[in-house]
């Protein structure tokens, strides 16, 4: 009979609330069973009038029942849960085990906070299996009030059933807890994300196992924040985790991820990087890159190690990160990068070069100028004008009549950036360019030289129109150059 009136649901609740109240005499297990599977509201207090039933198995059930019906109205205002609640925490301390059992399994499923003490207290019982159904009960509810006993538990238990629920409920309190203040990184309060991230940072490695949990979530968002958080905590341990979230499905997992390595100042991470920067995305390696960067002197061997990849791309990429870095130890690798057979290779080993501002590159840099790609040569010339030595002077004069205004306006750049006073007359001479982009590169170079003798010329040019027919930016650049011939008093 109580599985027809278990499987008519709904229907059969008024006829059996009806049943209820008129019953009298002994309680029978099926109609215990009956109610709970109904989960009917208005068996509560007919279940707890018979808490004293003198059979365990009885009440064992009605333990059960409790826990069903409780559970169903957990999230329904109104006393049935509460109720279901009084009647489970007397059950909890039955001179009974299975009873006991019953009853905490019966309140992990309601995982109400008021349940929290009375489990505390049967952490303490005699029978293992009460204190292992306690740990998991709390474990279900996750308090981090109750941690500190769990911890307790979990170490000293003599019987390792009782350990193993303990550091498995230990396990929930703090991935819930975890997740809860990732959850609140996203929160529109400014106020609540700083708490949130306050709180996990303080937490320190200890936050470490959940969140290494929670990175297998099958939510993107919840990976990403673990990203995030994992770099700014900075620890080793997190390495493994991170280099898993790096090869994400998710783009902005991985981007995550990356910029967290460039946090944890370990040659491990400057490894996984170095290898990153051969990503066909972009954007990955482009993170990469930066991640490097900001690894400084551990991204330098790493970096060093893929010069020589078959990928002209990659290489170029790993010559940018060491031009970043301003390594010094690099320079003789980028060398020879100036004679790669990728144009794109030699000028970015140019640029790093200049970046580094190692004087050994200056002839390499020089026979650069030759190169049959005139981005490698204005490039070059860039270089050796940051370098500022005199031996480039002459090389650089021979291409003052480059074909390329680019490479014309970094020539004259470059020349007024060393201070060679031969330079003059070819940089007035380059005052009449038809660019002008070289005509701007001209006047700074006079400027920087305080190039007396452009005096006039540079006058004329600043001179409003119609008198001067130069954009406004040459006239500003020729008023500057002006302001610093005047400021000095050497004479050129």
């Amino acid at each position: 009979m109580a599985g027809i009136l278990t499987r008519l649901g709904r229907t059969a609740e008024e006829p059996v609330a009806r049943y209820l109240s008129t019953w009298e005499g002994p309680l029978e297990l099926w109609v215990i069973e009956l109610v709970g599977e109904l989960k009917l509201a208005e068996g509560v207090d007919f279940l707890l009038k018979h808490l004293n039933e003198p059979e365990p198995m009885t009440r064992r059930a009605i333990a059960v029942a409790l826990g069903r019906i409780g559970a169903a109205y957990a999230d329904t205002p109104g006393i049935t849960s509460t109720r279901a609640l009084e009647g489970l925490l007397e059950l909890l301390r039955d001179l009974n085990p299975e009873v006991q059992v019953a009853a905490a399994e019966a309140l992990a499923g309601l995982g109400r906070q008021e349940a929290v003490n009375p489990l505390l207290d049967e952490l303490q019982d005699d029978n293992p299996q009460v204190r292992r159904a306690a740990a998991v009960a709390l474990g279900r509810i996750g308090i981090p009030a109750a941690a500190a006993e769990l911890v307790r538990l979990a170490n000293n238990d003599p019987f390792a059933e009782v350990r193993q629920a303990a550091r498995e409920a230990l396990e929930q309190i703090s991935d819930r807890s975890v997740r809860s203040l990732l959850e609140a990184l996203t929160a529109e309060n400014l106020d609540e994300r700083e708490v949130a991230l306050r709180q996990l940072l303080d937490a320190g490695p200890a936050a470490l196992p959940p969140l290494i949990r929670l990175a297998g979530s099958d939510d993107s968002g919840i990976r990403r924040l673990v990203a995030w958080v994992l770099g700014m905590l900075g620890e080793e341990a997190g390495l493994a985790t991170l280099f898993l979230l790096a090869e994400d499905s998710e783009s902005s997992v991985r981007l995550a991820a990356i910029q967290a390595l460039g946090r944890i100042r370990h040659l491990r991470a400057a490894e996984r990087l170095s290898r990153l920067l051969e990503d066909a995305d972009p954007k990955i390696a482009g993170m990469a890159a930066n991640a490097l960067e900001r690894l400084g002197e551990l991204a330098v061997e790493p970096v060093f190690g893929i010069l020589t990849h078959q990928s002209p791309e990659v290489r170029v990429r790993a010559i940018d990160v060491l031009g970043r870095l301003r390594h010094e130890g690099a320079v003789e690798r980028l060398i020879s990068g100036l004679d790669d057979s990728s144009y794109w290779v030699r000028l970015v080993s140019a640029q790093a070069l200049g970046e580094i501002g190692d004087v050994r590159a200056v002839p390499a840099l020089i026979e650069r100028l030759d190169d049959p790609d005139r981005l490698v040569r204005a490039m070059s010339a860039e270089a050796l004008g940051k370098l500022r030595d005199y031996r480039a002077s002459m090389k650089l004069l021979e291409r003052v009549e480059d074909e390329s205004d680019l490479v014309r306006a970094n020539v004259f750049l470059a020349l007024g950036r060393i201070g060679n006073p031969i330079a003059v007359p070819f940089l007035m001479k380059a005052l009449d360019d038809t660019e002008v982009r070289v005509r701007l590169s001209a006047i700074e170079a006079l400027g920087l030289l305080r190039a007396k003798a452009a005096r006039e010329k540079l006058r004329a040019i600043a001179r409003p129109w119609p008198w001067s027919r130069e954009p406004g930016r040459v006239k500003d650049a020729a008023r500057w150059a002006l302001s610093m011939i005047d400021s000095s008093g050497t004479v050129i």
